[in-house]
């Protein structure tokens, strides 16, 4: 199977979780959306993203998996905040916002990807404009979740360690 079907099959579903949900693309949508970018292998154990890097690029794992940690700004990290497999998409927050990334990423076992540079989201955004919308409020909604579950998990932790 290839991305784009793996992809439409996938975020046609009902839309729970932090997962891109665009119940109305095609196969058609995903390829044109494909055709605008980078294929990425990372092997097991290798880095794909460190904190404080400047990259404004949305990844879409194709296959594999990766997870993500983030600092809290002082020595210690909050440990793994997700992990991302086949069908997840990040990246996002540097995408909308410019600003070095947020978290580190790293692959637990070999993963393919795809990255959509935000010189190549303009390109798409001109040729496919509906499209385009679409994909930033699925983006959008993904951003959102993922707040919402960083910042239970932080008061969690807060917490139980008596905060």
């Amino acid at each position: 199977m290839d991305a784009a079907t793996f992809f439409h099959d996938h975020c046609a579903d009902t839309g729970a979780g932090d997962t891109l949900h665009l119940p109305r693309w095609t196969v058609d949508d995903w390829r044109a959306l494909f055709s605008h970018t980078q294929t990425v292998q990372v092997a097991s154990g290798d880095t794909l993203i460190r904190l404080g890097e400047q990259e404004r690029a949305l990844y879409f794992v194709v296959d594999g998996a990766l997870e993500v940690s983030q600092s809290t700004g002082r020595s210690d990290t909050l440990g793994a905040l997700f992990r991302e497999l086949p069908g997840s998409v990040f990246g996002e927050v540097a995408l909308f916002d410019g600003l070095p990334r947020s978290a580190s990423v790293w692959a637990i076992k070999p993963t393919s990807l795809l990255r959509l540079s935000y010189d190549d989201l303009v390109a798409f955004t001109a040729q496919h404009m509906a499209l385009a919308n679409e994909l930033l409020f699925a983006l959008g909604r993904v951003l959102a979740m993922r707040v919402c579950l960083t910042k239970a998990r932080a008061q969690g932790r807060a917490f139980s360690q008596g905060g």
